[in-house]
């Protein structure tokens, strides 16, 4: 269970009971939606308690900060890098170095403040429907915006030498990766039926097409795109659910 306290500890803000060992770290990926489960579990049982005081506009701020808070920002700040490396028009090399500096230049700051604005919108349009439906796509989109970026760890190369990706690509075998999968698709399918086979498919083209334009552009992934992949795949799967009419979908 080592490498599963290691996917909690870099995924979330939760306190890790145990001390971690480092070998442990390379195979931690495969936890990455169980992580995702509890997290969304987490964020329910908040709007739980924030729903009984707050009308829809603050309580679905609310739900958006703490999901933010509790990640640490971190897959938003690697959506920021990845916008201002990928936005800059430079070479390779150069849209590395600007993803790797620490400072967030106005194409991060602008992706990071949209990316907030439509989470929040689509978290406020689903607050409106049924409870129990809001708070199954919590856990939902966590699980399978997680499994997003092991899936960009599996199918595209890892580029940098010395990044946070070092060693994973290499410890997610196939096993490990399709018991990744089984964590997430068997919670979207009990908590949603048919629409969360729909969402796990979402979720691999998004985090396929991110994929493929940072193997075109940049020759594969780094720790920075796979925070892009976590990002986008839950907001385009919050944004599918926020269409008009989909409530028929759970009919």
């Amino acid at each position: 269970m080592n490498a599963f306290w290691h996917a909690v500890a870099f995924l979330t803000r939760f306190p890790v009971p145990v001390r971690l060992k480092s070998e442990g770290w390379e195979k931690s990926t495969m936890w990455y939606p169980v992580v995702g489960v509890g997290l969304g579990a987490f964020l329910a049982v908040i709007d739980f308690l924030v729903a009984r005081w707050f009308s829809p506009p603050p309580r679905a701020l609310i739900d958006t900060a703490v999901w933010i808070f509790m990640t640490g920002g971190l897959h938003l700040d690697g959506l920021m890098d990845t916008a201002d490396g990928f936005g800059s028009h430079r070479d390779r090399e150069r849209m590395l170095a600007i993803m790797k500096d620490s400072r967030i230049g106005a194409m991060g700051m602008i992706a990071g403040v949209l990316l907030i604005l439509f989470k929040a919108a689509a978290v406020w349009t689903l607050a409106q429907g049924p409870a129990s439906l809001f708070r199954s796509v919590l856990v939902v989109a966590c699980a399978l915006g997680r499994m997003g970026a092991v899936w960009g760890i599996f199918f595209f190369p890892y580029i940098r030498e010395d990044g946070i990706g070092v060693g994973m690509k290499e410890h997610l075998t196939w096993i490990r990766m399709l018991f990744a999968w089984i964590c997430c698709l068997l919670p979207a399918v009990i908590l949603l039926g048919w629409p969360g086979v729909v969402l796990s498919v979402v979720a691999l083209l998004v985090s396929g097409g991110i994929g493929l334009v940072a193997k075109r552009r940049i020759g594969g992934c780094t720790g920075d795109l796979y925070g892009a992949m976590i990002e986008l795949t839950e907001v385009c799967l919050l944004l599918i659910l926020s269409l008009r009419g989909v409530e028929k979908w759970f009919v």
